[in-house]
């Protein structure tokens, strides 16, 4: 059974760190009221006034084969999982809204996008029945853009998902499952989807204001930053891609390149068991619970799938349902985050703990062969 993995922004975190080699200093992640009084203190103004951003509200959508005509394999998109099924955003028609509001089955919900940030979110925005409006209030915070609801006028962390001023302050949204992925993958893992119209207007849809993510000279590549932040981290790259979850109360950081090279990473955070796999089809990260009964299990990349090493038996890197072998139909609870560039997730969570990093199994443990056989005979090796 899938798992939704929520935020809860307003809920303090307490973060005992088992796997860190490091003393990381006090999280800076708002926790109280007072922390988020002081937020509207230090907004900084971007010039762009409010409404020169315009969010889109229930926009039209086309068919993933009206969608093709005018797009490229390799574009980037945004998979959101809504009620009625998943919807694609491509980056070329976010980058000029930056928020998709929508309502299915009268409740309401938020596509959110920082393109300085690359900070993806999507939120349950219905907030009991209220069903909150979003738009980009023109101002950021700690480089990450800040939002505004119609309904209340309270202002709101894209990132977080939680209401720093205003009559909902100290409120925070749910998290919806959201995957980064490029047109071509998304259009065969979801060839039902409906896509994001190109809206009515002369924006120039075609050209992305930042850069470009095909091009290593862009600002998506570059060491350089628009808007200033509180703190930094040299483990990455600053714009470094990250998958970013939370887990049992752990902040977590995933560096999605480098599990697409591993194909899978067998980890702990705290006591618990994880697994990050590469999801070929869909071309993304997931995260698993890889503990199987009583025992972790350890997985390897097996054409494909995923092999664990206790029973041989061939996983789905896309489900984590176990597709042959003695563990055929098992599975493993799948948890979902958000993405985000290293700078601007560690500034506001330098509690993060992170993949590749101190938590993860080493290699030496891990063998496609079984300990006292001889991978080329397939036989037990002689005493």
């Amino acid at each position: 059974m899938l798992k939704y993995f929520l935020f809860f922004p307003a809920t303090a975190i307490c973060l005992f760190v088992m796997c860190c080699t490091a003393v990381q200093e006090a999280g800076a992640r708002p926790r109280t009221l007072d922390d988020l009084a002081k937020i509207s203190g230090k907004l900084l103004s971007t010039g762009v006034s409010y409404g020169a951003i315009p969010s889109l509200y229930r926009p039209h959508y086309d068919r993933i084969q009206e969608a093709n005509l005018s797009s490229s394999d390799d574009e980037i998109v945004f998979v959101v999982m809504l009620p009625d099924g998943p919807r694609i955003y491509p980056q070329r028609i976010m980058v000029w809204h930056q928020v998709v509001n929508e309502i299915v089955d009268d409740m309401a919900y938020a596509i959110t996008y920082c393109p300085t940030t690359g900070t993806l979110m999507a939120y349950d925005a219905s907030m009991s029945g209220l069903n909150l409006i979003f738009d980009p209030e023109g101002r950021i915070y700690d480089g990450n853009s800040v939002l505004i609801d119609r309904n209340s006028g309270s202002l709101w962390l894209q990132e977080t998902g939680m209401a720093f001023e205003g009559p909902l302050m100290g409120r925070g949204l749910p998290m919806l499952p959201v995957f980064w992925t490029n047109w071509g993958a998304a259009k065969r893992a979801f060839p039902k989807a409906l896509v994001l119209s190109r809206p009515p207007g002369n924006r120039p849809y075609g050209r992305d204001p930042y850069g470009n993510y095909q091009r290593e000279d862009s600002y998506y590549h570059n060491d350089k930053l628009i808007y200033p932040v509180e703190r930094l981290d040299r483990r990455f790259h600053r714009k470094t891609p990250m998958l970013c979850l939370e887990y049992q109360g752990y902040l977590l950081g995933i560096d999605i390149n480098y599990v697409k090279k591993k194909g899978a990473v067998n980890f702990f955070i705290g006591p618990h068991a994880l697994l990050a796999a590469y999801d070929a089809k869909l071309a993304v990260v997931r995260v698993f619970n890889r503990q199987i009964w009583t025992e972790p299990f350890l997985f390897i990349p097996q054409h494909g799938r995923l092999m664990d090493l206790s029973t041989r038996s061939l996983w789905d890197p896309a489900t984590g349902v176990a597709l042959e072998g003695n563990m055929k139909d098992a599975s493993m609870p799948q948890y979902y985050g958000a993405y985000s560039m290293w700078f601007a997730w560690y500034s506001l969570n330098p509690e993060t703990l992170v993949i590749p990093g101190p938590g993860e199994v080493s290699e030496k443990l891990i063998s496609p062969t079984p300990p006292g056989h001889d991978p080329t005979e397939n036989k037990p090796v002689a005493p």
